[in-house]
């Protein structure tokens, strides 16, 4: 028995096998659940029994007892199976939804430890429909799938035994017809399997474009575009519904393909059953028996067949989910903690090559920056100055050469201690759901509330709160929608006071921000990167020109260094493009922490 039960699940389809695997941590859910479909599975077999007797004891040997005794048995059958069946539901939905539950957080877990690269190879909508979708395929169907399974196996082994055991030659006959039912959910199930994971992809497409219309929705509007991607949402709908078309047709055609089968193979006992009775070699109450249990035995049956396309499309959809519980998570294989650095950053001989690409996004760069220095990274787009800040917190790691902070390989430090001594203001500002101390405290949650309000103070951001009825309990709206550049800009920068790290990377800070707005930025950016060692991206020259040392990148390699005055003198690259931004000699100008107004 162990040896076929072994082989069955050698051939079950290998991602049906690995979601069994979750199975054992649910074991005494699942064993309560098995005995109640077992009471009901064995209630069904005794309402066949019922029936003959019934008919033999009641109309045959007219005893009075069985006018009472036979609806308070068949009442009482009928709570027994109800219930079983409520209990038996019941417990497998738990099952599934805590399963469900299980397999969310993997996936969440998993992909918030993906490398860069993975990030750029899979779109949201994608990920999106293996949480919405694709998991509730594989685990809401899971439950009913596995309930139609035990239940109606053992409801059809049940009154099997009740059909041998009345004519085992009727019972052979019926079961004829499995072979032909077999050959035809196979062939379905092939069809079935190509379609569904067509079908599931294109459903993510669908995701995917309604997510980028809505968040380009102001481009569509100005462009005027609408009919254009009416156009474009038509011809994907088409596709999803000519899809889902075709599944429907394949699977409708499953129940009643085995239904007549069935209906043929019941046809032919019937006959043979009704001229065994009239011979002598049946009693009524047999054939009753016998005709009941074959009632009660198609439903089953139908079911059965009828979960086969159930079982093909979790088969679609867990192998879909494990494909990306099994993206490789970003290597972190350092052993060194840092619990404190200067923040001297080395860059010995870089080498930045992306992946499926034929060129250098850096090639052989090497810079020292010593702790608290600021160092600023300049240059025309592409060039390769986000490349390289990215590289520092190990968003992408270097293809040859190091990185050194205080002496160590950043490839040495552990990810979570490297990342802790880094804080990061960006052009593209993130703001999450929630309140406003909620987005400033966002990685600092231990922190005191002098602290957020000494963050806000230096971020300017005190009169803007203080306006607010909430303060800073106000509740922001989706990516912080209901704020001005400036607003989430001092938002972020007053997240990265709190952190308190020693080492700042300001990428296109103040790009995107107006003259009054960039003002005041300034002068909050001036007090984060005091003291600390900064690293400055940016194309307005104006922000650079007191940095201690100014790196000029052209298609991914240092070309010049030096100070603002120092490459002016030079005449190259940073001198032209200062001329194209009107800067010269006279605009250093120096404000408090190094920087320029």
């Amino acid at each position: 028995m162990k040896d076929f039960f072994a082989k069955q699940y050698n051939r079950m389809d290998p991602s049906l096998r690995r979601l069994l695997r979750y199975m054992p941590g649910f074991r005494w859910l699942i064993l309560g659940a098995v005995l109640f479909m077992l009471t009901g599975a064995a209630s069904s077999s005794l309402i066949a029994m019922l029936f003959g007797k019934l008919t033999d004891i009641g109309l045959y040997q007219q005893q009075t007892w069985v006018i009472l005794a036979a609806p308070i048995g068949l009442i009482f059958i009928g709570l027994l199976n109800g219930g079983s069946m409520f209990m038996s539901n019941y417990l497998l939905a738990k099952i599934s939804q805590s399963l469900l539950f299980q397999l969310r957080q993997e996936l969440f877990s998993n992909i918030l430890r993906w490398p860069a690269a993975t990030y750029q190879n899979n779109a949201t909508g994608f990920i999106a429909a293996k949480f919405v979708n694709e998991a509730n395929v594989a685990l809401s169907n899971a439950a009913r799938s596995f309930i139609i399974l035990v239940r109606d196996s053992l409801q059809i082994v049940g009154l099997t035994a009740v059909l041998v055991w009345h004519n085992a030659v009727l019972t052979l006959i019926t079961f004829l017809i499995a072979p032909a039912i077999i050959w035809l959910l196979r062939y379905l199930s092939a069809k079935i399997r190509r379609v569904m994971a067509n079908s599931q992809q294109n459903i993510a497409t669908l995701l995917v474009f309604i997510k980028s219309c809505y968040q380009a929705m102001s481009l569509i509007k100005i462009s005027n575009t609408y009919d254009r991607e009416m156009k474009k949402l038509e011809n994907i709908n088409n596709t999803v519904m000519s899809l889902e078309l075709k599944m429907c047709k394949v699977t409708s055609a499953a129940t009643p393909c085995t239904q007549l089968i069935g209906v043929i193979g019941v046809a032919v006992v019937l006959a043979v059953a009704m001229f065994e009775t009239q011979k002598g070699l049946l009693t009524i109450g047999e054939f009753i028996t016998f005709l009941t249990a074959m009632i009660l035995i198609l439903p089953p049956l139908r079911r059965i067949t009828g979960i086969n396309n159930a079982f093909v499309g979790m088969s679609v959809a867990a192998e879909s989910i494990f494909a990306t519980l099994d993206e490789p998570k970003e290597q972190d294989n350092g052993k060194t903690v840092l619990t404190a650095c200067r923040g001297e950053i080395a860059f010995d001989h870089v080498t930045l090559r992306y992946p499926n690409s034929d060129k250098d996004a850096l090639h052989d760069v090497s810079l020292v920056a010593n702790a608290g220095e600021i160092i600023a990274l300049v240059g025309l787009s592409g060039s390769g100055k986000t490349s390289f800040v990215n590289m520092i917190p190990r968003y992408w790691n270097p293809t040859s050469g190091r990185i050194v902070l205080d002496g160590v390989n950043t490839q040495d430090i552990t990810l979570a201690s490297l990342r802790k001594q880094i804080a990061i203001v960006s052009q593209d500002v993130v703001i999450f759901d929630g309140t406003i101390r909620d987005n400033i405290c966002y990685g600092t949650d231990s922190a005191t509330e002098g602290a957020v309000l000494k963050a806000v103070e230096d971020a300017a951001l005190s009169e803007f709160i203080s306006g607010l009825p909430q303060g800073l309990d106000t509740v922001l709206s989706e990516r912080g929608t209901n704020l001005s550049g400036g607003q989430k800009q001092r938002i972020s920068i007053a997240r990265a006071l709190l952190k308190n790290a020693p080492i700042l990377i300001l990428d296109e800070a103040t790009s995107a921000l107006d003259a009054e707005s960039e003002s005041c930025i300034k002068l909050a950016l001036e007090k984060l990167a005091d003291n600390r060692t900064t690293f400055i991206v940016a194309h307005r020259l104006s922000t650079v020109v007191n940095a201690t040392k100014i790196y000029v990148l052209a298609e991914g390699q240092i070309m010049e260094s030096g100070t603002h005055a120092e490459l002016l003198r030079l005449n190259g690259l940073y001198a032209n493009l200062c001329r194209l931004q009107g800067l010269g000699e006279n605009s250093s100008a120096q404000q408090p922490g190094g920087m320029t107004q």
